[in-house]
């Protein structure tokens, strides 16, 4: 992917289509993921910085600085824009450590599965503003972030029910989620709030069913000088727990923003693929688009 734009083209189709692809034969060393993931746009800044580490600290302010495990999720739900393509690039990862297996799943589908079993439980997290903060002062960047908007963004369209619409984002980050906000539908509506948490609950438990999770999870286990690029509107993801008595697990990360990837892929497909100037190639990101 640094040779050229052939090789840029193949790797940003591949995330369009698929929504993640796999980066192999980089180096086992820091310092690398930005510079692989300039070639698809520029870095996003975060209260994170420019790029971050994700390893064991001694005094961790994320519970991505744990040997913890993490819930599927979307990274900075709390951003109006929160970032589009993650980098996470293997820079060690003992043969030692036990566990700590990357996990995705494709938020849409998981949206969808929601909207078959149960259309009440979509509609209401397509309506109801959710809570999505960062309230933690005691770090090197104090932060108050805090931004509602429902967990599925969907396409109103005239004459169509909210239970049928396009679904085009989903939100979903439970750790870094505060209370619902009592004001217009739901002041007048107190019932809302259970019907919420029940809703919140059964599109949370889809992630934990063993048919959805055979069917739909993708686990593996990063190598070192492999990096994982994902579309992080679309994917969720997460990361089983592992021993970090026994060895180092150490993954190097960046973010670009939605809107370079988007762009950079209509590009390219302008040049290597059959795309028309003046008329979009791009799939579903889950930016919020009507298709």
């Amino acid at each position: 992917v640094l040779a050229g734009d052939a090789g840029v083209y193949a790797w940003v189709k591949a995330i369009m289509e698929h929504g993640i692809c796999i980066v192999t034969d980089m180096p086992e060393e820091p310092g690398h993921v930005t510079s692989a993931a300039q070639r698809i746009g520029h870095i996003m800044p975060t209260l994170y910085g420019d790029r971050f580490d994700v390893r064991v600290e001694q005094k961790p302010i994320n519970i991505a600085y744990t040997d913890e495990p993490i819930a599927p999720h979307m990274d900075l739900a709390y951003y109006e824009s929160p970032p589009g393509i993650q980098f996470l690039h293997c820079v060690q990862f003992d043969d030692s450590v036990q566990g700590g297996d990357s996990i995705f799943f494709d938020a849409f589908i998981l949206a969808e599965l929601l909207r078959e079993e149960d259309p009440e439980a979509f509609s209401i997290l397509a309506s109801v503003p959710a809570t999505f903060q960062k309230d933690h002062i005691d770090r090197q960047d104090p932060a108050q972030m805090f931004y509602r908007r429902p967990h599925f963004g969907v396409a109103r369209e005239v004459d169509v029910a909210l239970v049928d619409s396009e679904v085009t984002s989903v939100f979903w980050s439970p750790a870094f989620e505060g209370p619902l906000v009592l004001d217009s539908s739901l002041s007048e509506e107190p019932t809302l709030v259970q019907d919420y948490y029940d809703a919140y609950r059964k599109f949370s438990e889809l992630m934990n069913r063993d048919t959805v999770k055979l069917e739909w999870e993708l686990q593996f286990r990063l190598k070192p000088g492999s990096m994982v690029s994902f579309n992080q509107r679309r994917l969720l993801h997460g990361r089983a727990a592992f021993t970090s008595t026994t060895g180092t697990r150490w993954l190097e990360g960046c973010y670009v923003g939605i809107d370079h990837f988007v762009n950079r892929f209509r590009t390219l497909h302008l040049k290597y693929g059959d795309g028309a100037r003046g008329r979009d190639s791009a799939l579903r990101v889950g930016d919020g688009s009507y298709d």
